[in-house]
């Protein structure tokens, strides 16, 4: 969400006159767009502010603006640790930004707001540069109340964009080329505007000319309906590759993290799935080291990954965010270090196995890839994604970028394919 935030304020900014330079040297004026969900995004983000803070010494026009999650949390708390700041800015200021730095230039006054307001989805119709892939917000902020979750207290509750707003977002990014959307939210799946489902909303997608794949994040199980399982049947642009965050397979764990499902009901969606779509690419979160997470609790967890297979996962140590219920508990029941360093381990090892097994299915096959863009390494290395979102490396020149190419996989490691293109 961060990064498309970061997309649609560079957009409203550029409307407004101002221009993006290249190397943050050179900049007048810096806003960090920051995370709150773990303690080390905040450290960072704080520690960079005060790096760039030192500008102001040699630069009389720098100004510097803290942004996002963290300036939701922390408010005026950032002013007194960081007095030089100009602006302490909230997500749902994004589309008021522009005014506010015009305010402020004018004035030579900060801005801290600190109050949750309504968020106006408008930004995330200005104009983007074409991408083949485009990220679709459709809504912000969480109302699940997850005990160890901070959403609530740096987005807010859940609001939804106007169902028009999106599908005008998707036909623009179709017309300028785009071939797959992601639609974006903390609950994804609990989308709703004036009677629209989101059922309805993917619908509504898959009418669309020119848009050939559809995939969402990040979903909550509760939300799994029925009428949602079969748009994987149903409707041939919803990529049969589903993330699935269930945090915990422990039954006792899970009702203290307030998830309101159980193994039993993760395990019957699943299943539902896979019945629907059995070549399903499955991901998950996971976290280790949950307050009063016994070794049976554990076990729990690692039996039922071993026993689902998932083919990815974002496997996190436990960190205590302020104000949440699962904070209070750290006291008396948290976690040792090293004790949540060894169940980490042992989950990304059986990461590491049921990924490579899932990747070495497609060894020796051809892939339908979507060209995105260069790959990080690699001279004249080009990089997409297939339909169940595994992302292969290839060689090839720029002119593919945006199309779909077949490509012949030769090799497959835990985290990519590796192939070439040849012909069929």
């Amino acid at each position: 969400m961060n990064f498309r935030d970061s997309e649609a304020l560079k957009a409203v900014l550029e409307a407004d006159g101002h221009t993006l330079v290249d190397n943050e040297s050179e900049a007048d004026l810096v806003l960090l767009n920051t995370c709150s969900v773990r303690d080390c995004a905040e450290a960072k983000a704080i520690g960079k502010a005060r790096r760039l803070l030192q500008n102001k010494r040699t630069n009389l026009r720098y100004r510097l603006g803290i942004i996002g999650c963290m300036a939701a949390r922390r408010g005026q708390q950032l002013t007194k640790l960081l007095p030089q700041l100009d602006w302490v800015l909230p997500p749902t200021s994004l589309n008021d930004i522009p005014h506010i730095i015009q305010e402020t230039l004018r004035t030579n006054t900060p801005k801290v707001i600190t109050n949750f307001q309504s968020y106006n989805f408008a930004c995330y119709e200005q104009p983007l540069p074409f991408t083949p892939v485009r990220w679709i917000p459709i809504q912000q902020g969480c109302s699940m109340g997850c005990s160890y979750c901070i959403v609530p207290h740096t987005r807010g509750h859940q609001q939804n964009r106007p169902f028009d707003s999106i599908l005008r977002e998707i036909q623009t990014a179709a017309d300028q080329g785009t071939r797959e959307i992601i639609l974006l939210g903390q609950i994804v799946n609990a989308y709703r505007d004036n009677g629209k489902t989101f059922v309805d909303l993917l619908h509504a997608i898959q009418a669309i000319d020119g848009i050939e794949r559809i995939r969402f994040i990040s979903p909550h199980p509760t939300f799994f309906t029925d009428q949602l399982i079969q748009c994987f049947k149903t409707l041939p642009k919803c990529c049969p590759s589903v993330h699935l965050p269930i945090q915990s397979a422990s039954n006792r764990i899970l009702q203290h993290m307030h998830r309101g499902y159980t193994q039993e009901t993760l395990t019957a969606l699943i299943q539902a799935l896979r019945t629907i779509q059995p070549q399903l690419s499955l991901s998950t979160d996971l976290i280790v080291g949950y307050p009063g997470e016994t070794d049976a609790d554990f076990e729990q967890t690692v039996q039922f990954f071993k026993k689902i297979q998932f083919d990815m996962a974002y496997i996190f140590k436990y960190s205590p965010r302020p104000n949440t219920p699962a904070a209070e508990l750290v006291a008396v029941h948290g976690i040792p270090k090293d004790v949540q360093e060894k169940r980490n381990q042992v989950l990304l090892d059986c990461l590491s196995q049921s990924s490579l097994r899932y990747n070495q299915q497609f060894v020796h096959t051809y892939q339908s890839v979507l060209v995105e863009g260069h790959a990080p390494k690699g001279a004249h290395k080009l990089f997409g994604r297939t339909i169940v979102n595994k992302k292969v490396i290839f060689d090839g020149d720029s002119s593919l970028i945006g199309s779909f190419q077949s490509v012949w996989i030769e090799r497959a490691t835990t985290s990519v394919l590796e192939g070439c293109i040849k012909p069929v």
